[in-house]
């Protein structure tokens, strides 16, 4: 119990950073396996971060350290349950409730009137026309 009560009071950056210096892996380490410039990882483990602010790509950049860094996933997926931005379909949205709408041409009945329309459009254009 005591340890959960830790990790939910740990920042994300300090989470980070303390377990990267635990394992004794220096940032540009890090940052040549996560092919990340150390500018990124720097932000990642700076003060006054805020996770649910983070874009999509962000977000990505942090799981992939914390996989490095041999930490839960969900450790991590605590500090990003705020839905503020929208997600990438590579992210399961079911798990933070958040909805999705697919855009117009994604419904499979629009699809194919399309198709029919464009083949419609085809046969009119390449069949002569008949006069009396």
């Amino acid at each position: 119990m005591e340890n959960k009560t830790l990790e939910e009071s740990t920042s994300l950056n300090a989470l980070l950073s303390s377990t990267r210096e635990a394992q004794g892996l220096s940032l540009e380490q890090a940052s040549r396996r996560l092919n990340l410039s150390l500018e990124q990882l720097e932000k990642l483990e700076k003060n006054g971060l805020e996770p649910e602010k983070l874009s999509t790509f962000e977000r990505g950049y942090v799981r992939n350290y914390a996989r490095l860094l041999g930490l839960e996933e969900a450790l991590i997926d605590h500090y990003f349950v705020d839905c503020h931005h929208k997600y990438s379909t590579l992210h399961s949205v079911k798990e933070y409730g958040c909805s999705t709408q697919k855009p117009l041409l994604g419904r499979s009945i629009i699809k194919w009137l399309f198709v029919l329309a464009l083949v419609g459009l085809v046969l009119l254009l390449t069949v002569p026309v008949f006069s009396d």
